[in-house]
């Protein structure tokens, strides 16, 4: 394959359907911040071929990367059997075996195409390796009580339990001395654990959330550490530590080629490189640091905050992009929602609860929701909870999945609460008095002012809304447009057309949203969540 077979010009949401997105007369647009090649980036492994495989979560989503020629190929597209992919690993016969964390399965795809499902029900599964030796195939869970599972790969959900009782385990590998070897997260250790009988010994101590190992050819161990954004070699038998890579926090998972160089990439970012194990320069970039959506974009003192799945963002006028907080390490929970309220961050979990920031310490703090325990942000949804977050005259406002909204104050007093009159909100925004609230199932949008409620139809799946003094702004997902209705609802423009709205096929809801908010200079900012881009359009 030629250089010239090079498709790094192509966004993830190209490889299902090309677009031209446009403005319509009287408008121009530009692009703030450029389109990803990539939905995730979570576990990473060789291929026998060399190409990298790429497991993308939150795209439900398989990728292929040649990296000496820069190609990117779909391996198992979204709308599979295969849903949510972590962690992979492949056998002797090409089947590559995901575990799907958030679905508590374990699944496969095998060389001829064809998809089945292993394991019904083992929860939290993270880490899966197969032993090139014996070519068995063992897995580990990420969360508290964990187990450590040989799997058979013949008979459907028959699991032998090898460890169990072990807290937020990552990636696995089998290590040389026939033992497997995993990270636990938060404890900031490294285990081996005897596959035979289930012995377990701490190895490693006094690691930075810890998410994968592998081990180098001359035998060391290598492990990420993901809130410091390295990865390590650590000599076991002499505990000497030697810095491989440096890189940004968030870093996933990783894998080492015959010819020295580590391919890492960062679940935070959605980013995965090629790095030289000898020099730890970089080498080979196949998706710069971008976003998983963006999941809501919102306007801010300075430039704009993004919700984006594992981390909350600024984004400068020119698109320069800052992580404010990265999920697992510094914030507690998958952000699907973003405001900004008198300069204090406010955002809105998957689960349905508010956060709010505190400057001094960047420590998020629940404000409301009725969700209780451990994580529950990263796994529960509360039927009852939040589904919206937005600003009106500096206060904050919630939609609720029930279709109310509340006004709150940034300490989780409720001010005032109403009934929208749709079966449920997704998404609210608010100005001078009035408040527009979207309901993207029923295809409806209302404005609430002091009267009686405008109800603007006809829509096929509005998701994020914004409101000016003269018209409603609309990111119809269905449609893939930008709609503009006048505040009376009598003329209605789509401004902006064929734009990488949505996901490029339908899958379970994870609570991203097509997303648009008003800069301070009137233009029009679209959170384009099916390439990852921010656009800005401009009236003249």
């Amino acid at each position: 394959m030629s250089e010239s077979s090079s498709n790094a010009a192509v966004s993830r949401f190209d490889i299902y359907l090309n677009t031209s997105p446009s403005a319509a007369p009287g408008w121009s647009m530009e692009t703030v911040r450029d389109p990803s090649r990539l939905f995730g980036a979570n576990g990473v492994r060789l291929h026998a071929d060399g190409r990298l495989w790429i497991s993308e979560l939150v795209g439900e989503h398989l990728s292929a990367w040649d990296a000496d020629n820069d190609v990117l190929t779909n391996a198992s597209p979204m709308g599979s059997e295969l849903r949510g992919p972590d962690d992979i690993a492949f056998d002797s016969e090409g089947t590559v075996y995901a575990a799907e964390t958030m679905n508590g399965r374990i699944t496969g795809l095998r060389a001829d195409g064809t998809y089945f499902v292993l394991v019904d029900e083992c929860p939290a599964v993270n880490g899966i390796t197969v032993d090139p030796v014996t070519d068995k195939l063992y897995v580990d869970e990420m969360r508290e009580g964990g187990r450590v599972l040989e799997i058979d790969k013949h008979e459907r959900n028959k699991v032998r339990v090898i460890a169990e009782n072990l807290d937020w385990l990552n990636a696995l590998e089998m290590g040389p001395d026939r033992r497997l070897y995993m990270p636990q997260v938060f404890a900031g250790t490294v285990l081996a654990v005897d596959p035979e009988s289930g012995a377990v010994e701490t190895v490693v101590e006094g690691l930075a959330h810890p998410t994968a190992v592998k081990f180098a050819p001359d035998g060391r161990l290598v492990v990420t550490q993901a809130s410091i954004g390295e990865v390590t070699a650590v000599d076991l038998s002499t505990g000497e530590r030697q810095r491989l890579v440096s890189l940004a926090p968030g870093v996933d998972n990783f894998d080492i080629d015959a010819r020295g160089y580590i391919y890492v990439s960062n679940f935070v970012e959605a980013s995965v490189a090629r790095y030289s194990m000898e020099t730890g320069e970089l080498d080979k970039v196949l998706s710069a640091g971008s976003f998983l959506g963006p999941y809501q974009i919102a306007s801010a003192t300075e430039g704009f905050v993004v919700a984006d799945h594992g981390s909350v963002c600024r984004v400068d006028s020119e698109g320069n992009l800052a992580r404010i907080s990265r999920l697992l390490l510094d914030q507690p929970f998958v952000a699907v929602g973003i405001a900004e309220v008198g300069g204090t961050l406010v955002a809105l979990t998957q689960a349905g609860e508010v956060f709010r920031r505190i400057d001094d310490s960047g420590e998020w703090v629940k404000i409301y929701g009725s969700l209780d325990g451990a994580n529950s942000e990263y796994f529960g949804q509360d039927s009852d909870g939040v589904n919206a977050v937005g600003v009106s005259d500096g206060q904050l406002l919630v939609g609720m999945r029930h279709g109310d909204v509340v006004v709150l104050e940034l300490d989780g007093t409720v001010v005032s609460r109403r009934p929208s009159g749709l079966p449920t909100i997704t998404a609210i925004s608010g100005v001078r008095g009035a408040i527009v609230v979207s309901d993207e199932t029923a295809g409806s949008v209302l404005v609430l002012g002091d009267g009686e409620p405008l109800a603007l139809n006809g829509f096929k799946r509005p998701q994020g809304v914004a409101l000016t003094e003269d018209y409603v702004v609309v990111a119809d997902q269905g449609e893939r447009q930008i709609v503009c209705v006048s505040r009376d609802g009598e003329r209605r423009e789509a401004v902006a057309v064929d734009l990488p709205l949505g996901l490029p096929r339908l899958q379970a809801d994870d609570g991203r949203r097509s997303s648009v908010t008003i800069d301070k200079d009137g233009s029009i900012i679209i959170g384009c969540d099916g390439d990852g881009s921010i656009r800005r359009l401009v009236r003249h």
